[in-house]
Parts: C-alpha cells; sequence; structure tokens
C-alpha cells in the first residue's frame, strides 16, 4: 500500500508520519520545537524526514513523490513559506524547498511539497474521516489559545491566492469592536471567542481575579454553575456563532466542526455555541447547518496534511 509522508507544524512540537488512502498513520515521531533558531528547527525537520522515511523503507512501504505539511500560520503557498505569530524561528523559512530536499535526498528521487494552514488540515481530515467525513461543504473550526479554521468544498481545501482562505480568527463580529491583542484587529472573533479572550473576560468582571486561571479552568467553573464563567461562555459563543453564521452564508455550508483546547470542554461550549447559532439563522439553509464536535483525536493535522499530499498527488 501506498503512502504519502505528512508533517505537521505547531508552536511546541512538529509531528511526521505515514498516511495511507484510508486516513491511517504509521510510523509517526515528533520532536520539540525550536520556536527561535532558525538552523536547528531546520536540522530537526530534516533528521524527522530522514527517520520515518527510514522506517517507511525498513518496513518495505512505498511511499509516493509528494509531501503534506500543515503548519501554523498566516503562510505562502506562493513563497513556500510561513509566518506563524508563535514560532518566530520558522516566520520566511523555506519550509516548502527545505522539506522537499530532505525527502527527495531520503527517497533518492525528486519529491514535491505542498502547504496548508494547519487549521485547512484539521478540517481536511474531518471531512475525510471524521465528523463531516463525506461532506460537500464544511468548515472546520479550532477554538484554543487562538481560533483557526479551513473550508472544505467538494473535497477539496479552500486555499485562496496565498493559502490563508478560511482564516475565521479575523472576520469581523462586532464593528470598531475589541482588539485583539498583538495583531491591530478590533471586532474579530478571536478578541471574543478564544480560550485567553474569554479569561480576560472573566477576570474583568471578577471571575478569579489574581489567579492564573485558565480556559480550563473557566469552562470548569461554568460547568460547576458558576454565573461569570457562564456569562462569559455565552458572550463568547454568540461571538463565535455570528462568525459561524457569516461563513454559512457565504460557503452554503453543510457541516461546521469544532475542535481545539477550548472546544473540548464539550456540552458547556457547544450547547450555548448550538443555541447562538439558531437564534441567527432564520434562512432554512442556514439553520440546517450541523454543528459537531471533533471526531478524531490529536492526531487530525497529520490525517489533514496526508489528505492534502494525496490530493497534490491525485492533480
Amino acid at each position: 500500500m501506498t503512502h504519502v509522508l505528512a508533517i505537521d507544524i505547531g508552536g511546541t512540537k512538529i509531528a511526521a508520519g505515514l498516511v495511507a488512502d484510508d486516513g491511517t498513520v504509521r510510523h509517526d515521531r515528533e520532536v520539540p520545537t525550536d520556536s527561535r533558531d532558525a538552523a536547528a528547527v531546520g536540522a530537526a525537520l530534516s533528521a524527522l524526514v530522514t527517520d520515518v522515511l527510514v522506517d517507511a523503507r525498513d518496513a518495505d512501504l512505498e511511499v509516493a513523490d509528494v509531501v503534506g505539511i500543515g503548519s501554523a500560520g498566516p503562510v505562502d503557498t506562493t513563497t513556500g513559506t510561513v509566518h506563524p505569530v508563535n514560532i518566530v524561528s520558522l516566520r520566511g523559512f523555506p519550509l516548502v524547498d527545505h522539506v522537499a530536499a530532505a525527502a527527495t535526498q531520503a527517497l533518492g528521487r525528486p519529491v514535491r511539497a505542498a502547504l496548508a494552514q494547519d487549521g485547512q488540515c484539521f478540517a481536511a481530515a474531518e471531512q475525510w474521516i471524521g465528523a463531516a467525513a463525506g461532506s460537500p461543504s464544511m468548515m472546520g473550526v479550532v477554538v484554543s489559545t487562538g481560533i483557526g479554521g479551513g473550508i472544505v468544498l467538494d473535497g477539496r481545501i479552500l486555499a485562496g491566492k496565498t493559502g490563508n482562505a478560511g482564516f475565521i480568527s479575523h472576520v469581523g463580529v462586532v464593528l470598531d469592536g475589541e482588539l485583539l491583542p498583538g495583531s491591530g484587529a478590533f471586532g474579530v472573533v478571536e478578541a471574543y471567542a478564544s480560550g485567553p479572550a474569554m479569561v480576560r473576560a472573566a477576570h474583568a468582571q471578577g471571575w478569579r481575579v489574581g489567579e492564573q486561571a485558565d480556559a480550563k479552568a473557566l469552562t470548569a467553573d461554568a460547568r460547576g454553575g458558576d454565573a461569570i464563567a457562564t456569562a462569559v461562555i455565552a458572550a463568547g459563543t454568540r461571538a463565535l456563532a455570528s462568525a459561524f453564521l457569516s461563513t454559512a452564508a457565504l460557503f452554503d455550508l453543510t457541516d461546521i466542526v469544532v475542535g481545539g483546547g477550548v472546544a473540548s470542554a464539550g456540552d458547556v461550549l457547544m450547547d450555548p455555541l448550538r443555541r447562538a447559532y439558531a437564534e441567527f439563522a432564520v434562512y432554512p439553509h442556514l439553520a440546517d447547518v450541523r454543528i459537531t464536535p471533533s471526531a478524531l483525536p490529536r492526531g487530525s493535522g497529520l490525517v489533514g496534511a496526508g489528505r492534502l499530499g494525496w490530493t497534490e498527488l491525485a492533480g
């Protein structure tokens, strides 16, 4: 059985593995991400690619001439580079060329690499074998420290001119609203619905003042009936539902799949999110959009990068 090499790059780790045409991941490995030293992260990438391809050779597995790369963004598919906020070492790094060269050397034949945002890879994985398997039009959204996403239409990732389509974090939900720290953007959904944004809002209302409490504590308190935590999550999910509605209206979506650390809180987030969306969605074709939690484990990044590779291979 043929496999594609898949790479998933995040702020804390870089993972690589072999992905079969049914979404099965084999021989996956990971290393810490060096967020400051470009030479170190380049060496780690090369070693990771080599090690996984050696595993493939030892297991007598056929490997395709394409690598799928999912990375924290923004990305620039026109240059093969990425510019992540939290990985300084990768800003402007020739990621696509570097990975393709490492795979070419390890396999002894020309290999090309395809790049997508990690949110797009999450969406591709969920549309392939996850909660929205086979959906003709879906969006995947990761709600965590930030908010990322991707759109898959007719089985293909919607990329856009630079590869950043589905960048839902900067969808406006409040005209001239809150400033998103570190970005200069006002009124965008990430300023209201990310984990840190909801924690800031709760602190401002007197919740756990002076404590190093995080989004996990906030959702736990909401589950326990804390009034401030419950109200803040309701407001955050209302902003998120507004962004969902805008995207569903633009792309006539069938499904929205929600993942990430905050989303793993379960019904304490999903219930108010669905209620807010139902309130906003006045037309039948918007009201019947399915909003579901992710069905995949943490390895969805590799699965999605593998899907990207398989799509690239098919042309």
